[in-house]
């Protein structure tokens, strides 16, 4: 693994406060209580369907934890999945921002008891025949 992309440093005490607790999470949903942020992000940043989903598990997890919804968010910004899209693909910040309250309301929901609503298109005899 040591071709793979390394994430960016923190700059601040409190981005490498907020990044270890996304690991110490993450770490307790993978089931992997040695791995490392670097193989972390090294081993999530090359599917992004599964840096999602570890995503969305952690933000459950720390929501099922007690953690507010705002530390939530912060946590999900310092993860794999927004720093592979921040850093290396240039996605702008404020997107990613969206989908990690978007992620956090998400979990929110599933602890509440609500389910997901998909809404159904609904489709004309003329539409379904072409």
């Amino acid at each position: 693994m040591s071709d793979l992309p390394k994430p960016k440093e923190t700059k601040t005490e409190a981005g490498k406060a907020v990044r270890q607790t996304y690991l110490e999470v993450s770490r307790r949903v993978i089931g992997e209580p040695e791995i490392d942020y670097t193989e972390l992000y090294q081993r999530f940043t090359q599917n992004d369907w599964a840096a999602i989903k570890l995503d969305d598990s952690v933000a459950l997890a720390a929501l099922k934890s007690g953690k507010p919804a705002k530390e939530v968010c912060l946590m999900l910004l310092q993860g794999p999945y927004v720093q592979h899209q921040v850093h290396v693909k240039q996605v702008a910040t404020m997107t990613m921002t969206r989908y990690a309250k978007s992620t956090v309301r998400e979990a929110m929901g599933q602890l509440q008891g609500r389910q997901r609503v998909v809404p159904v298109q609904k489709h004309t005899e003329s539409e379904m025949e072409r």
